[in-house]
């Protein structure tokens, strides 16, 4: 354990070394997270216990993305605890928050990943449901609420964001950051099935490298959390491997269609406009395309409901939302909207 001090204040944080013995771990947080953890585990399948109440240490990965994923990170670290008796080692994202108060049984758990580590069993750790797909049920559908991705194999490509959105804390709480080279990922590459690049935002070179490489070997690979400015800086050999056949979906989160939202979330209209323009051309190519988008969003405390259902509809095969959140949690407040948004 040590002491830290970050964006958003200080505290004390474990580290993975500080874990003991058999370790029991479930994810509430993205693939992102998820895969981070799953790389060590398959690093270290000899410390894997997939009975909670049987491991020496329980961890919880946790989102942060918004008061409605933080009030389900610290629902689930609490069952846990009631189930357990023990104490929750919380990473993921959410450990990084120094200023959200979280439940004495909880300590914060600092970044666990094995960088270049093959993930040859998703199962050592556990995935929990979405928490905002309310009957969920795991299926081979793979576009069905709540399913993008999760059946597909996670390459692990890199981690971190240098954006600047106004909205997120991404580069703040996924610790170091990294990216991998693709020629040195082939070989895992070809060991799995239902590929996709796995990065909180890969790179422009990466993604015209793995371009090349799934067109070269002849395989299909997707492509999730590409921004629109990335997409559009390798639009030529993304619509190039669209038209070859070799890429099966493409995930570029837009957050709006409202031109003075994307200005207030310091996004690019310009670069939002180009890239919903070449998702619609590799939609037409046969590629599925999904998306992310941040309902009522505050502008100078005016809400903007920014929801246009039928647009999301008609030009994506899958998308999710988030409802805006301003980064200050309250657990009362988070309670009742995710009663307004998701339900009992």
């Amino acid at each position: 354990m040590k002491k830290i001090k970050n964006i958003f204040g200080e505290g004390e944080i474990y580290g993975v070394e500080d874990l003991e013995g058999k370790v029991y771990a479930t994810s509430a947080a993205c693939m992102s997270v998820w895969s981070d953890f799953l790389s060590w585990a398959n690093a270290n399948p000899d410390r894997i216990e997939k009975d909670a109440k049987k491991a020496d240490s329980v961890v919880v990965l946790g989102c942060q993305v918004t008061d409605l994923a933080i009030l389900n990170d610290i629902k689930v670290a609490t069952k846990l605890h009631n189930e357990t008796g023990a104490d929750i080692y919380m990473g993921g994202c959410l450990a990084q928050r120094m200023d959200i108060e979280l439940p004495p049984f909880i300590r914060r758990l600092d970044v666990v990943r094995t960088v270049g580590q093959e993930i040859n069993d998703r199962n050592l750790i556990d995935y929990e449901s979405p928490y905002w797909v309310l009957d969920f049920e795991e299926t081979k559908e793979n576009l069905k609420d709540g399913n993008l991705f999760r059946n597909y194999y996670p390459l692990k490509i890199g981690a971190g964001c240098h954006g600047k959105c106004k909205y997120c804390t991404i580069k703040h709480t996924r610790g170091e950051t990294y990216a991998t080279i693709p020629e040195a990922q082939i070989e895992e590459f070809l060991n799995h099935e239902d590929v996709v690049l796995i990065s909180d935002s890969p790179t422009v070179s990466q993604i015209k490298d793995w371009c090349a490489i799934a067109k070269r070997l002849e395989k299909q690979i997707s492509i999730r959390n590409i921004e629109p400015q990335t997409l559009v800086s390798c639009s030529e050999e993304v619509i190039d491997l669209a038209m070859s056949g070799y890429l099966d979906i493409l995930h570029c989160p837009i957050q709006s269609f409202d031109e003075d939202v994307l200005k207030a979330m310091n996004r690019s209209v310009t670069m939002t406009k180009k890239a919903l323009e070449i998702m619609q051309t590799i939609r037409s190519l046969g590629v599925k395309v999904a998306t992310n988008i941040i309902i009522d969003y505050k502008i100078d405390e005016k809400i903007i409901p920014n929801h246009d259902q039928k647009r999301l509809v008609k030009e994506f095969d899958y998308y999710s939302w988030n409802p805006y959140f301003d980064g200050n949690f309250n657990m009362e407040k988070a309670k009742e909207r995710f009663k307004k948004y998701i339900g009992e």
